[in-house]
């Protein structure tokens, strides 16, 4: 699902919600930081020296076969809440707090659909500088997510075209998942730009792997007026061979280059 990083920051799909973190003007404002390396999107990413959080393994490639389908599943319809930072060279400690809640079965279109709420709240040192909050839609079984609503301009999101995930896969495959428009509000009736996402499995460690989605949006003139992000994003999902969710990793936009949260 378009993950939500607008233009201070936040885009989906088990929710994919973008917003970009832009600069807010005047003296709060941290100094741009440099860049450090790239994204597997090839999106600069920003330096992080002395991580508030203990310096990412080297991954390593598992040779199990992961349950893709069973794995999206679990993202969508259990709760979790996750704690992500990063840090630039300038010492700005920037941290997400990333969370799902089930919710009942609603109405979406002609769907009884099921639902999530989920909440994004950013932080830079300490100060909350962005909170967006969107309900997902999706039916089951199998999973396939239909949209979502959120509390931004923008933040209307309807699946054009869905793919089903495969059963299993392994360290390596990438997977077509959705197109969607996404629409200035919930009345479908402005569109702000369109999202396309692809999921891959990533090495993480002998046992598990990064389950991440990624986010192409590309914005309309609408968009842009929405301050919307035009780019790439991706959050990962640190997955088991039992489709468990462990944990999770989100390349975002921040000020301008994307940040590594983990």
């Amino acid at each position: 699902m378009k993950n939500s990083f607008r233009n201070l920051t936040y885009a989906t799909a088990a929710f994919p919600v973008v917003f970009l973190l832009t600069g807010c003007g005047g003296n709060s404002t941290p100094n741009r930081p440099p860049v450090c390396g790239v994204d597997i999107n090839g999106y600069a990413i920003a330096c992080v020296v002395n991580p508030p959080i203990a310096p990412l393994a080297t991954p390593v490639t598992s040779l199990a076969t992961f349950p893709v389908a069973q794995a999206m599943s679990t993202i969508a319809t259990t709760s979790y809440n996750f704690a992500l930072n990063s840090q630039d060279s300038y010492g700005n400690i920037f941290s997400i707090r990333y969370s799902s809640v089930p919710g009942a079965v609603a109405p979406y279109g002609s769907v009884a659909a099921n639902t999530a709420t989920i909440t994004q709240t950013t932080k830079l040192n300490g100060a909350t500088i962005q909170n967006v909050t969107a309900t997902t839609y999706f039916t089951l079984p199998p999973y396939q997510f239909l949209g979502s609503n959120s509390n931004y301009w923008g933040g209307a999101q309807v699946v054009t075209s869905w793919q089903a995930p495969p059963v299993t896969g392994t360290v390596g495959e990438q997977f077509s998942s959705f197109t969607a428009t996404l629409y200035h509000d919930s009345t479908n009736s402005i569109v702000d730009g369109t999202v396309i996402e692809t999921i891959t499995l990533n090495a993480d460690t002998a046992s598990t792997a990064l389950l991440c989605q990624h986010d192409s949006v590309q914005v309309t003139q609408q968009g842009y007026y929405d301050n919307i992000y035009q780019g790439t994003t991706s959050t990962c999902y640190r997955i088991d061979t039992s489709g468990n969710v462990l944990g999770m990793q989100m390349t975002v936009p921040v000020y301008g280059p994307t940040m590594l949260f983990y």
